[in-house]
């Protein structure tokens, strides 16, 4: 390892602008994580806005595109039978409809466990044409993905770190020793399931 030498200048600055960086970056995750916490809970919307793709990407926060597959997927699946059904007493069906997004949102036990399976987002609403109400869990699909790991090529060990986008992912392979990079990897994802 190289002797590197600093000046006492740069050394009082160092401890400072380390303590704020950390502190904003605890601010940001403690943001992403009150985010993501306020995008679990289960949105309880009309069913003339579930129709409505620019509804749906407001209430649950997803984008345009997202949004219209869900609003697809969820006109695809009014036509087939639920997969749980149980009751909830209520005096109205709206009133039902909060009453089981509570339930979603404190993980009753009186509900059964199909409701409460986790997902990234859920939508209640309710149906007064029927006298039900409809739950949807929405599961999105992760677009980005940082990714480590290690590369063994020619009796020597490399460090490798990716980010992958869609279907293609970078990698970049460093020396474990003097974590000096030595090449990189693009790949393309050809098949899913």
């Amino acid at each position: 390892m190289p002797d590197i030498k600093l000046s006492d200048e740069v050394k009082s600055w160092i401890v400072p602008t380390l303590i704020v960086a950390a502190l904003l970056g605890l601010g940001f995750a403690g943001k992403a994580i009150y985010d993501k916490h306020q995008d679990e809970k289960p949105k309880v919307m009309a069913t003339e806005h579930v129709k409505d793709p620019a509804a749906v990407a407001k209430e649950i926060h997803v984008t345009n595109p997202a949004a219209q597959t869900i609003v697809r997927e969820i006109e695809r699946s009014g036509s087939s039978t639920p997969q749980i059904t149980y009751y909830v007493t209520a005096p109205s069906v709206e009133k039902g409809a909060e009453t089981v997004a509570k339930q979603i949102e404190e993980k009753s036990p009186e509900a059964p466990s199909g409701v409460l399976q986790k997902s990234d987002r859920t939508i209640v609403t309710p149906n007064t044409e029927k006298q039900k109400v409809d739950v949807y869990k929405i599961n999105l699909r992760k677009a980005h993905k940082l990714k480590a790991g290690m590369t063994y090529l020619d009796n020597h060990a490399y460090l490798s770190t990716g980010y992958q986008a869609g279907k293609w992912e970078g990698l970049i392979h460093f020396d474990t020793r003097t974590l000096e990079p030595k090449g990189g990897t693009i790949t393309y994802t050809v098949f899913e399931w």
